[in-house]
């Protein structure tokens, strides 16, 4: 790359979800492949402020937008390499990364040279409202899309966006104990876990008591939970069933893969992207094939975890893919 050309994330503050970590990976990624990546770490007051400046001042090609530098205060980023922002100079020369729920953003830095980073995109249908981003802004030539699904980029495809990259993100490795051993015992595993956060509009309670009933074993619901309580919940569960809408490749379906969890997940959104056993796959007015599913699973995990084997191989390879569209990144940037 240029070495001119500098990279400025978006990310939003103290937020732990999937899209934070993913663009933490990104930053990680640019900087030790040797690029000029910078975070800058956005509040929801700085939407105000820039939108001020904006509409009185205009932001050209000779303005250098100061920055608060915050530093991260999530625990769990602190592995990832980050370089805090602390202006934006408006020139060709800089690259900025929006997320999907900043694509509104992108009247601000049209000096600049933009890029929107789809994870998840039902969370981005509010922001492109006609009020809210002008659409042929968005299908700019100048802007390069990036998707992390098939699905995202079906979507970003029907809008009217072609100049995109595939951008990934990758799993944390399989946890390994102490003497090298990985820590999760498939012949340990007795319990099944049930996705039960706003995205499951299904009676996820009913669910798990008739699952608990029929098969004899404990259901742990994951919602509210910290990383390590999930992680163990996965860690003692056979099955993990997802019946949310899968508005990006969510992280908790690939997480469970690699411990040794096989998956049931609702044949929608982003979900054919794991590569799942067909027969792991519902459609939304069949759930109730769910129960059966669950019994054969449950009296034939072996069988299902080695028909799972190939998704859970390609969580295991997301980090080299994504190192390499790292790469691929930077040269749409700097050529």
């Amino acid at each position: 790359m240029n070495a001119k050309k500098q990279i400025v994330i978006l990310i939003p503050h103290g937020v732990q979800t999937g899209g934070p970590e993913a663009l933490h990976q990104l930053s990680d990624s640019l900087i030790r492949q040797g690029h000029d990546a910078r975070v800058w770490y956005v509040l929801p007051t700085d939407l105000p402020a820039i939108d001020e400046l904006y509409r009185r001042n205009g932001l050209s090609a000779s303005t250098a937008l100061k920055l608060q530098p915050r530093p991260n205060t999530v625990a769990d980023y602190q592995k990832y390499q980050v370089r805090l922002a602390e202006e934006i100079a408006m020139t060709p020369d800089t690259c900025v990364v929006l997320a999907e729920t900043y694509v509104h953003w992108l009247r601000y830095f049209q000096p600049c040279t933009p890029m929107v980073w789809w994870l998840s995109i039902d969370n981005a249908f509010e922001y492109l409202a006609v009020n809210r981003i002008n659409m042929n802004l968005l299908r700019s030539e100048r802007v390069l899309h990036t998707y992390q699904s098939s699905y995202a980029h079906d979507v970003i495809r029907a809008l009217g966006c072609t100049r995109t990259l595939p951008l990934s993100d990758y799993t944390p490795g399989k946890p390994v104990a102490a003497d090298g051993e990985p820590a999760v015992d498939p012949a340990a595993k007795t319990d099944i876990a049930l996705n039960a956060n706003h995205k499951v509009i299904y009676d996820v309670g009913a669910i798990a008591a008739r699952l608990e009933r029929e098969n004899g074993c404990k259901v742990h619901l994951i919602r509210g939970l910290t990383r390590a309580q999930v992680y163990d919940a996965l860690g003692r569960s056979k099955l993990f069933i997802d019946l949310g809408n899968f508005p990006g490749k969510d992280r908790l379906a690939r997480e469970a893969l690699m411990r040794d969890c096989c998956v049931f997940a609702l044949d929608v959104g982003a979900a054919r992207d794991y590569a799942l056993p067909d027969e792991c796959y519902f459609k939304p007015d069949q759930v109730d094939q769910v129960f059966a599913g669950a019994g054969e699973l449950m009296r034939q995990y072996a069988l299902y975890l080695e028909l799972s084997r190939p998704a859970q191989q390609a969580v295991q390879r997301e980090r080299m893919i994504f190192e390499r569209e790292v790469a691929g990144l930077a040269h749409a940037f700097g050529a």
